[in-house]
Formats: C-alpha cells, structure tokens, sequence
C-alpha cells in the first residue's frame, strides 16, 4: 500500500486483489475501511506496511462459491485438475448455474491408476468440460434416455457441444429418493447438492 496521504474527505485505493479500500482521515485519526490504522508508515524493502486494527475482507471473498463447496466435499483432487487446465470460471462463477458431476478424491485416486490425461493438457481440459452441464439439474427433471449437453465443444460437432446420455432408473415402489441415475454411464453417489 502506498504511503498514506490522505486529504480529509477521504479517498479510495485499490488492493492488488481488485477491491477499493476507503480512506479517511479525520482528528488525526487514519481509517481503512472501518479498520484504524495502528501504527503508520512501516518502511520495508519493497513498500510501506501500516498496521491495522482489524482484517480487511474483500466484499465477496466469503462468498461461497462452487469452488469452496467441492473442496468441502472431499473433491481436492477434481479442484486441482481443473486449475491445471485454467477452468476455474466453471467453479468459481456464482451467477451461470451449471451442474457439476464431481468426483470425490477416492474416486479420482482409483482412475489415475488407469491413467489420466496429463495435468494441464488438452486431453484432460476436454474430459474435464465434459464433467460440467449448464443449467440445474436436479433428479426430478432427468428422464431415461434424455441427453444434455455439456460445455465441452467440439470442432468434429461445427463447435457444437458434446452430449452426455441420461439414465434413470425408477423403482416404482418405492419415493424418488430411490432413484438410480447415471450420466454417460458413471453413477451418481449420494443426494445432489444444491
């Protein structure tokens, strides 16, 4: 952060995160954004550091998003593959509703004994894509034999999108919890989560 020249009304700077801290100074008194600055003007070798009272959380960082939710989840190993191929706006947008078929780092640790895509390849990016659907999903709406598509786009398709197959099979006896449902013929374990 800047050395802090602040004129009484008070001021905006930008972290390098992106967000806007408010300063104000008033009766000899600095505050960030609600946060009073404790001790000023801290010379280090690459900048200043000021002290503060309480943490600055960026508007939004606790915001729970995809991401955070499959890291919860036990889908660390998902996550990492898809940083490798730089599709972190499948699970970090929080507006575009998708729905995503994750699977769990077990799952994951059993397939790379068959060999996966190299980490940050093509191969992997495409397979990866395959994994999201846009729109919401949800048991109630998936009928036998339907095929959605994913966000996987394919030249061989004019660079329409890859479909993945649905199967859902009813006991009829039993509630719609019952369901057994199967996207490109992986099943599904445990209940969705929205």
């Amino acid at each position: 952060m800047p050395r802090l020249n602040c004129p009484d009304t008070g001021s905006a700077v930008t972290t390098e995160y992106g967000s806007e801290l408010k300063v104000v100074v008033s009766e000899g008194k600095v505050n960030v954004s609600g946060a009073t600055i404790l001790q000023p003007d801290i010379y280090a070798s690459n900048g200043v550091l000021h002290l503060v009272s309480s943490l600055l959380v960026p508007p939004g960082a606790l915001q729970l998003t995809p991401e955070k939710f499959l890291l919860a989840l036990n889908c660390t190993s998902f996550i990492s593959l898809i940083h490798s191929v730089n599709l972190t706006h499948l699970i970090n947008d929080t507006e575009t509703p998708y729905t995503i078929l994750a699977p769990k780092d077990d799952v994951l640790s059993i397939l790379q004994s068959y060999g996966l895509p190299k980490k940050g390849s093509n191969e992997l990016k495409k397979m990866l894509q395959y994994h999201f659907i846009p729109e919401k999903w949800m048991p109630e709406k998936l009928v036998d034999g339907m095929l959605l598509e994913s966000v996987l786009r394919e030249p061989g398709l004019d660079d329409g999108r890859q479909v993945m197959h649905v199967e859902v099979n009813d006991d009829e006896k039993q509630d719609a919890s019952s369901r057994h449902i199967r996207f490109g013929g992986a099943g599904i374990i445990g209940d969705p989560s929205e």
